[in-house]
């Protein structure tokens, strides 16, 4: 994949931009988040900004990018098809415990999670998204696949069904927690994690 010309910029710089415009585009919406406020936190020229990005459009993905790049890491970190019943649960679980820690270390990570979800709730901001909805749907369906090939996971529901809720019940834990973020400890978030795997575990339970 070809380098995008935003990561020439100064490494401070790159991530104090991708701060202000999060925290931008999560209060304001996309359509109603401002390119002059954002640049002008940062003392960036119009022009310099052009120089490195297309559009706001652009500088939203990249920001949405850089802050998932490691979750999706921690994501693809194991072949699915190398799970085996013994490992598969535990294999999930150590991956959404890595993503809690992460999400409790950078604030930014958070403040990014507040700006995908306010883009979810239009549907003219929706195409924002597609892209990495569309990959996190696919790996999802991976997922269940191998965990009923290994006779783990329910099979008496169409698959697209079981995707759909389990995607649902993910974004609506993800907008919960983003919305009361403030009111728990870093130790109280990693709990709810733990009890929202739990919930995950009972859902797909065959038994």
């Amino acid at each position: 994949m070809a380098e995008h010309p935003s990561e020439k910029l100064a490494i401070e710089k790159r991530a104090r931009l991708f701060s202000v415009a999060s925290a931008e585009f999560a209060q304001h919406g996309f359509a109603q988040a401002s390119l002059n406020r954002i640049i002008s936190e940062i003392g960036m020229s119009k022009s310099s900004f052009y120089h490195y990005f297309d559009s706001k459009t652009d500088l939203f993905t990249q920001t949405l990018n850089q802050s998932m790049a490691p979750f999706i890491a921690a994501r693809d970190s194991f072949d699915i098809d190398l799970i085996t019943a013994e490992t598969f649960w535990p294999t999930v679980q150590m991956m959404t415990r890595e993503m809690a820690h992460m999400a409790n270390r950078s604030p930014e990570m958070v403040m990014v999670g507040k700006m995908f979800y306010r883009s979810r709730e239009n549907p003219e901001e929706q195409a924002l998204t597609t892209e990495l909805m569309t990959l996190t749907t696919e790996w999802m369906a991976a997922l269940i696949r191998r965990g009923q090939v290994l006779g783990l996971l329910r099979t008496d529901l169409p698959e697209s069904f079981v995707i759909d809720m389990l995607m649902s019940l993910g974004m609506a834990t993800d907008r919960w927690l983003l919305a009361h973020w403030e009111d728990f400890t870093d130790e109280e978030r990693l709990a709810l994690n733990e009890k929202a795997f739990d919930l995950f575990v009972r859902v797909l339970d065959p038994g």
